[in-house]
């Protein structure tokens, strides 16, 4: 089941954005947490699935049920199944950030996805 999460369901530093949780096993195994930018756009800030959990379709129905409007991410660009994933649900690479992501160092790909 996916339904909007509380601040107290996923790590602090996330608690002041539109949060998104999904459930299984009588417990909270995912969330995405997103910002609003206005104007109909959104950015995506952080997807997360606990490991066993993970290939079964949850961050999928997260994605689902909490992009709106326009949305852009950033992604690893060695994150081969997240970008699978985006690519699926509709979002394009459209920019690059250069050394974006430390430890290790990596470039972002900066995906969008247009409102339908």
């Amino acid at each position: 089941m996916v339904r909007r999460g509380r601040a107290e369901e996923v790590p602090a530093e996330w608690a002041g954005y539109e949060l998104w949780v999904v459930e299984m096993e009588g417990a909270v195994r995912g969330w995405a947490a997103v910002r609003g930018l206005g104007a109909g756009e959104s950015e995506l800030l952080q997807v997360e699935v606990e490991v066993g959990y993970r290939r079964r379709g949850l961050a999928r129905r997260l994605l689902e049920a909490a992009l709106e409007g326009t949305v852009f991410l950033e992604v690893r660009e060695g994150n081969a199944g997240a970008i699978a994933l985006y690519s699926t649900l509709g979002f394009a690479v459209v920019g690059r950030r250069k050394g974006y992501y430390a430890g290790p160092v990596e470039d972002a790909l900066v995906m969008e996805k247009k409102k339908v």
